[in-house]
């Protein structure tokens, strides 16, 4: 098939829609299928030193190992769209894609919502959600920020979700179960072989002692993420237990919001005296993520609307084989059973946060068997399977 991505980021860009993104348009391209990924000139690739790149240049498609790369929206308004139709009737694609995560794209602007409705007539529209949330629109849109999602859905040949909250909130706008597929995402950050040596040496650079303990958070900071949560946690335990960021700190979808939040965490970690306990890792190449994944005792990811199958930080450390500590969603997740896979605690809890830490920390034993059973459950998020389920529905909506 010909097929067409569509994403408001993507790699050099911060942020998880475009490495997921990213991740499938490699896969798909390895199953046979032409590939097309539609995105923003923030991710147009750096040119060769010398090239200057001129207007029309930036109007012309990359070519890339997996397919072809049109770097083009500017801020998701309907001329984009304009170009999304053009392209799709240009190269004849057969099916279109949209990553819809709404700060992923100008949360002022329904364009990207109203795409199904442009398109219609010349492809096949799937809708991908990372997530449910609504875009902000303008001041007081009220009911029309969910109408807006709710129109994409419905407006779509087809959707994928992630998780079953969001596929049972979408079978309630009226959507069809046949044109709905649930299909988790899988790790961004492909595990790398790392020695002892080595998971030693990254543990000296950020100045642990033998005896310290590392928890490590992974992914940008967002207040629905509970990292600081994590550190009201963190000062209740002893001073042996330190905490490492790992990653950039604010991403580049809705930046503004998660800065404001970044800057709590940093009053918060001077009033309870974390300083010499919190590390930052900054933005780092894949290979040094996994180095500080697999450096971690214990990773902690205290979401506070639960653990979800959409998470791709979530992922990365199942993928890892690490004991992960989270919190319990608002509905049983089978792959994610508590004392399982993975070790649960009530959501927006810092005690009973802090409390969960201390006994794993404490606990060698227990580690390890959640680790084991992590990677474990994290093969069934291959890849692999999840562009040959892509693909499949893909193929199951044109022929329907």
């Amino acid at each position: 098939m010909r097929i067409g991505l569509i994403t408001g980021e993507y790699p050099p860009m911060q942020g998880g829609v475009g490495a997921f993104t990213y991740e499938l348009a490699r896969q798909l391209h390895a199953l046979g299928h032409e590939v097309h990924v539609f995105t923003s000139r923030a991710a147009r690739p750096s040119p060769p030193e010398g090239v200057r790149v001129s207007w029309r240049t930036l109007n012309e498609p990359v070519e890339v190992p997996y397919g072809w790369l049109y770097p083009r929206a500017r801020r998701w308004g309907w001329g984009d769209m304009g170009t999304i139709a053009d392209i799709a009737l240009r190269y004849e694609l057969e099916v279109v894609n949209i990553q819809y995560q709404a700060a992923a794209y100008n949360m002022r602007s329904a364009a990207i919502n109203l795409a199904p409705w442009r398109l219609r007539g010349l492809t096949t529209v799937v809708t991908t959600f990372h997530d449910l949330r609504v875009p902000y629109l303008f001041p007081r849109a009220g009911g029309l920020r969910t109408a807006a999602v709710r129109q994409l859905a419905r407006g779509s040949h087809g959707v994928i979700v992630t998780n079953r909250p969001d596929y049972e909130q979408v079978l309630a706008w009226g959507m069809d179960a046949a044109t709905v597929r649930r299909i988790p995402i899988g790790s961004n950050i492909a595990r790398r072989d790392v020695s002892p040596d080595i998971l030693a040496t990254v543990r000296r650079q950020l100045g642990l002692r033998p005896i310290d303990q590392l928890a490590g958070y992974f992914g940008f900071l967002h207040e629905s993420k509970g990292a600081d949560l994590l550190l009201e946690a963190l000062a209740a335990l002893p001073e042996t237990v330190h905490l490492v960021f790992i990653g950039g700190r604010t991403g580049d979808s809705d930046r503004a919001n998660n800065e404001e939040f970044v800057a709590k965490l940093d009053r918060l970690i001077a009033e309870l005296d974390l300083t010499e306990r919190v590390h930052w890792t900054g933005f780092v190449e894949d290979a040094e993520v996994s180095a500080f994944l697999q450096a971690s005792d214990v990773v902690v990811l205290p979401y506070r609307d639960g653990i979800s199958l959409r998470r791709g930080t979530l992922m990365a450390a199942l993928a890892h084989g690490r004991p992960v500590l989270s919190t319990l969603p608002e509905e049983p997740v089978a792959e994610l059973g508590h004392g399982e896979s993975v070790w649960l605690v009530p959501a927006g809890d810092s005690e009973a946060l802090a409390t969960a830490l201390e006994r794993l920390l404490a606990d060698g034993a227990l580690r390890a068997q959640l680790g084991a059973a992590a990677g474990e459950t994290a093969e069934m998020f291959s890849w692999e399977r999840i562009a040959a389920e892509t693909a499949a529905f893909f193929s199951a909506l044109r022929t329907a």
